[in-house]
């Protein structure tokens, strides 16, 4: 069913993690997405420098974490959000796949811990999301970098966050995003599409996606908001151009791979990359897997020929 590197990820999670149990808790909850991701963490290479930072606001700070290949001068910028349906996940979890990006790519890449719900359900997450892309705008200086070339990539929840990114963009008339990357994801509140019941993914179910959503949106799933839920974007031209990732396995990608198509006949320039045999999540299982290793670099490519 999945092929043979996604088969050997998963094997060596059940093998470190024992087998899944429904959470018992929110803890319970963040703490196996953790335990999970850590199994294939590997630590960054010698030629990256990697700094933790804070950005001040008003209230509250976000943490982000910086990576940049050592004596780069003025690279571009890729303003990565992380994944976790929302709730779960941080800059620690994602760490393997934000290195890996600066080390493709030699861009700048700026991971934001955004805040998560229950404690801070939407639009505290686009909000942070959207302080940290001006953030980036206004510190180029002291950043080092060329934030006239920006880019915003995000996976599962984040690749959410990275489309309302591309809308608020388009819509509060900041500088052109040269891309937006949206690696598996989820765009719909809709969680009764028949798709969730021919899916084989052993990390994504209805029942888990409609608890972010619930977790999120604070039950609003009816929600008409494009900010909160891209896919209830009416008008979708003159966004910036958009790199799709999808799993073939994974339920989201049925919703993922409607929003590249809509992008497309609004006008928007759209790769839609579908990996066979894969799961969601499968940016982080590029150290098992010989497929999702050429998607990762697939994807560094197109941030890198986009931020040229």
């Amino acid at each position: 069913m999945f092929e043979p590197g996604t088969q050997a990820y998963l094997a060596r999670i059940a093998e470190v993690c024992g087998p899944a149990k429904p959470p018992r808790s929110l803890e319970e909850r963040r703490d196996a997405f953790d335990r999970r991701g850590h199994v294939w963490w590997r630590p960054a290479p010698d030629t990256l420098e990697v700094r933790n930072w804070q950005i001040g606001l008003a209230g509250h700070e976000i943490p982000v974490r910086l990576y940049r290949r050592k004596g780069v001068e003025k690279p571009p910028v890729v303003l990565y959000l992380h994944g976790g349906g929302f709730v779960n996940g941080s800059i620690d979890s994602h760490d393997a796949v934000t290195w890996g990006l600066a080390e493709e790519t030699g861009a700048l890449v700026v991971s934001v811990q955004y805040r998560r719900p229950p404690e801070s359900p939407y639009p505290a997450a686009t909000d942070d999301c959207w302080s940290a892309f001006q953030w980036v705008l206004r510190t180029g200086h002291w950043l080092d970098a060329d934030v006239s070339r920006v880019a915003v990539a995000g996976d599962s929840a984040g690749g959410c966050l990275a489309a309302a990114l591309a809308l608020q963009a388009r819509d509060r008339q900041a500088p052109d995003l040269r891309l937006q990357m949206l690696l598996y994801p989820c765009l719909d509140t809709n969680t009764d599409r028949a798709v969730y019941e021919t899916a084989k993914d052993p990390f994504v179910s209805r029942a888990g996606m409609r608890f972010y959503w619930e977790q999120y949106l604070q039950g609003r799933l009816d929600t008409t908001d494009p900010i909160a839920a891209p896919h209830q974007a009416k008008n979708l031209a003159g966004l910036a151009p958009a790199y799709v990732q999808t799993a073939e396995h994974d339920p989201l990608h049925e919703e993922g791979e409607e929003y590249a198509h809509r992008l497309k006949a609004a006008g928007v320039p759209v790769t839609l990359d579908r990996v066979p045999g894969t799961i969601h999540g499968l940016m982080r299982a590029r150290f098992a897997s010989e497929v999702c290793r050429a998607a990762f670099v697939r994807a560094a490519a197109a941030l890198r020929n986009a931020l040229a």
